[in-house]
């Protein structure tokens, strides 16, 4: 009896047939071409940011995945109005290895003297505790 109710029951339903409270709605065009161009230029950035980690010991996925762990480590930001610069100390990482790459990617970006948006620091990133 059960087997025959469930051989009733149709599969699929038409979008006409859902509540409102469970139709979901689509982006709008122009929110679509917004998000996807802001997931192509972090994208570009991030290959650019791991074309300065590649070297003997680290490929490209070596350097995307050290990107990843970099964009979610905690960081200290210090303003330090007096030499107009803004200071960014990142945590080390996990292995010696990696603080060395991430060492070198930071000085790349020190030697770029970026100013921060919306102000007139000059950003300077280093590593916290940095042994190498």
């Amino acid at each position: 009896m059960l087997k025959a109710q469930l051989k009733q029951t149709p599969k699929h339903i038409t979008w006409s047939e859902l509540e409102d409270k469970d139709k979901f709605h689509r982006l709008l065009p122009g929110r679509k071409r917004l998000m996807d161009t802001v997931r192509m230029i972090a994208y570009r950035a991030e290959t650019a940011m791991a074309g300065l980690l590649l070297g003997p010991t680290v490929n490209m996925s070596d350097a995307r995945r050290l990107l990843q762990g970099l964009f979610v480590t905690d960081a200290d930001i210090l303003p330090d109005i007096k030499n107009q610069c803004l200071r960014v100390r990142i945590h080390n990482a996990s292995t010696p290895a990696d603080n060395r790459s991430i060492a070198g990617l930071l000085g790349e970006l020190n030697k770029a003297e970026i100013i921060s948006p919306g102000s007139n620091l000059r950003l300077a990133y280093e590593l916290v505790n940095s042994d190498i």
